[in-house]
């Protein structure tokens, strides 16, 4: 019998691609998929409102459940946006969060309370970042606390109550569509020619990729090149695709002692790190697992910092949509 989980991907096994799905899960997918079509089509037609804010919006989603790679994406948008000088504020719903309050996030803020990317989008780029569920209160709640030209929602892509200028989607190049069906016979939030389509869709890995450059400590925050990393680390990634993050490892040398693929956003704490950490081995994580536990970290715990090399040419119909849509609101 094959396991119900995949070890590299961390989804049900039939969800891979080539696989067929269980008769019980396409059953609910028809019932998924019904529900899905009925509130587009209420939209569409008029019967729920779409607010259409005075900025334009940009949605970076994926139509795939799970982390595809979104966050590092938006980390390469937005300083293109601010090339052309215009101001640009994030909304997220900030996934994993106690706190369900609409807030910004602050210097004070834990993962806990606005979400681990959110977090890291704010440390990262120095912009406003605001997270709640309601995506439309959000941008509202940002607006009127913030000047900005133009708004990125960090995902968002079936919150269709949140008028949007350009929608990309993020794919992961490796694990693709899996098996091409929806929830819950595959990881489709929809099916792959719904309308409308989006303006733009990426491959993580083929269109983009993460350029490791160098390593910061998660303690002091402080970098070091990534050459002065050598020998065996201990490993966890707790995104989308662990596998990916562990492959960069190896490529660059690094002998893994051991690594712990964690579910995405996965919670963590002093108490289940230290029955992975010997106290010697340098700890390595991502910068999105890195926010989760900057409060109990070690001196020997260090995140890898990646950049994202990405043809901006792909991205030029995007900008000049934005600037066409400023300029007129402008004169």
């Amino acid at each position: 019998m094959k396991p119900f989980k995949d070890a590299t991907t961390g989804w049900p096994s039939f969800w891979l691609q080539g696989q067929q799905p269980p008769w019980w899960a396409r059953a609910l997918e028809w019932l998924y998929c019904a529900v899905v079509a009925i509130k587009r089509w209420a939209y569409r037609v008029g019967l729920k409102k779409v607010t259409r804010l005075s900025v334009p919006v940009l949605v970076v989603g994926n139509r795939v459940v799970g982390g595809t790679g979104k966050t590092p994406l938006i980390m390469a948008i937005i300083p293109l946006l601010q090339a052309l000088g215009w101001r640009v504020g994030i909304v997220s719903r900030g996934y994993g969060r106690s706190d369900k309050s609409i807030r910004a996030v602050t210097l004070d803020a834990t993962s806990e309370q606005v979400g681990d990317e959110p977090l890291l989008l704010w440390q990262s780029l120095q912009v406003p970042v605001w997270v709640g569920s309601d995506r439309v209160a959000v941008a509202k709640a940002l607006l009127a606390a913030h000047s900005v030209d133009v708004i990125v929602s960090d995902d968002g892509w079936q919150h269709w109550a949140l008028g949007r200028d350009w929608v990309i989607e993020v794919v992961d190049a490796e694990k693709g569509y899996g098996n091409g069906h929806c929830l819950p016979a595959g990881p489709l939030r929809e099916a792959e020619n719904t309308l409308p389509l989006p303006d733009l869709t990426l491959y993580n890995g083929r269109n983009f990729t993460l350029k490791p450059i160098a390593w910061q400590n998660v303690q002091s925050q402080q970098r070091i090149f990534l050459t002065n990393l050598s020998g065996e680390v201990v490993a966890i990634a707790g995104i989308g695709h662990p596998k990916r993050f562990f492959d960069s490892l190896t490529a660059m040398g690094l002998t893994l002692k051991a690594s712990h693929a964690l579910a995405d956003h996965q919670a963590l704490d002093a108490a289940n790190l230290a029955e992975i950490d010997d106290g010697v081995t340098p700890l390595v994580m991502t910068m999105k697992d890195a926010v989760r536990c900057q409060d109990f970290a070690q001196p020997h715990w260090w995140a890898l910092v990646v950049e994202t090399e990405l043809d901006s040419s792909l991205l030029q119909p995007m900008l000049e949509r934005v600037t066409q849509r400023l300029n007129r609101e402008i004169t």
